[in-house]
């Protein structure tokens, strides 16, 4: 039987974020395609975070496909500085029904670091505490804000995003 993991990590862009068009940064726009595709194989989820030039993104899934997937990230030439935040074994998926959920929390994540003393969006410096609270803070976000887009395939987010 597999273990179900939840893997939470945050790493800096290796770009110049660019200004966004339709809501999600372009290069981020191109990781979510990316990262869809592939989840969807590995039978992966999870939620992607792209806020101050820091990715912040939990994996869900069987130790073994999260494992390969992080490893694939580590070696992204978009990410530097990627650093593991949380790792556990968990009885049940927050984020079952996305292969990947981008949450636009923008209000909610700056009252959140806020909150914390953070004068901007810094995960690299989170505790595994913070970095669990905020996972919980998407998981809201995304019950509250986007039942309509479960499990709409690629093409149809792309269309959105690019028309």
């Amino acid at each position: 039987m597999s273990e179900l993991i939840r893997l939470v990590y945050a790493s800096r862009a290796a770009f110049q974020p660019a200004p966004v068009q339709q809501g999600v940064e372009p290069s981020v726009a191109r990781i979510l395609m990316q990262s869809r595709r592939n989840n969807a194989h590995a039978n992966i989820g999870g939620v992607l975070y792209f806020g101050d030039g820091h990715f912040f993104q939990a994996l869900e899934g069987d130790r073994k496909a999260v494992n390969q997937t992080y490893q694939r990230i580590t070696a992204d030439p978009r990410h530097r500085d990627v650093t593991i935040l949380s790792l556990k074994t968990v009885p049940a998926r927050l984020f079952a029904d996305w292969s990947m959920k981008y949450v636009p929390a923008e209000d909610a994540v700056r009252q959140f670091i806020q909150a914390r003393d953070y004068q901007r969006f810094e995960p690299l410096r989170f505790q595994e505490e913070e970095a669990e609270a905020l996972i919980e803070l998407f998981q809201q976000q995304g019950e509250a804000g986007g039942r309509a887009q479960k499990k709409r395939p690629a093409w149809s987010w792309w269309r959105r995003v690019f028309g």
